[in-house]
């Protein structure tokens, strides 16, 4: 049984014949690029405008912005560079089409926040979701509530991560904790440390 399962692997991993060699395409390549320059057609104009509304439009939430004007270039460019390989001197709906699931492949991958399921720009530009940023918020108030009723003391960040998440029943992260407690730093009613804070 082993042995015709190795040597169907074995002949799975044979490359395949290219279609054309490598030479042509290369020249393809080269031509498309030097001498087309694709026109976006009124079509293609519409369905660009459809296409990043749709785009603005994938998050129900106001404060999560799911595509910026960068996604709107990125269109026209990913656009032209589809009729460019097409030979086309247009840009056509069509190119527009593949376009706009190429781009949609691409947010989901890079900027689909995991908790909401939503496409969440900030991802991408600061590396943190609207999500988080609220709870990180609303964290700072709660917390803040707490501390100012408390003498001043040093607390761990471990010790006060396991507490809000007993008090909650929620799981707090660590960068959340910490950027909430960050809001409270700069409102100056704590002082923040590597793994500890001070009440003042």
């Amino acid at each position: 049984l082993a042995e015709p399962l190795v040597s169907l692997s074995r002949l799975a991993r044979q490359p395949a014949a290219a279609p054309i060699d490598q030479r042509t395409l290369m020249d393809y390549i080269s031509y498309a690029r030097l001498e087309i320059d694709p026109k976006i057609t009124d079509g293609a104009g519409r369905a660009l405008v459809e296409a990043y509304l749709a785009m603005r439009n994938l998050s129900d939430n106001k404060k999560v912005i799911s595509a910026t004007p960068r996604q709107l270039e990125g269109l026209i460019r990913l656009s032209e560079a589809h009729a460019r390989m097409r030979l086309s001197a247009v840009v056509e709906p069509e190119d527009v089409v593949e376009a706009d699931r190429l781009m949609k492949v691409s947010m989901q991958s890079a900027a689909m926040d995991p908790i909401t399921g939503t496409i969440d720009m900030d991802l991408i530009a600061t590396g943190r979701s609207a999500a988080d940023r609220s709870h990180a918020k609303q964290l700072a108030e709660v917390l803040k509530d707490r501390f100012v009723t408390m003498p001043a003391q040093s607390i761990a960040l471990q010790e006060l991560q396991k507490s809000a998440q007993d008090d909650t029943g929620v799981e707090v992260s660590m960068t959340v904790m910490r950027e909430a407690l960050a809001i409270l730093q700069r409102e100056g009613i704590i002082s923040l440390h590597r793994n500890s804070f001070s009440i003042l």
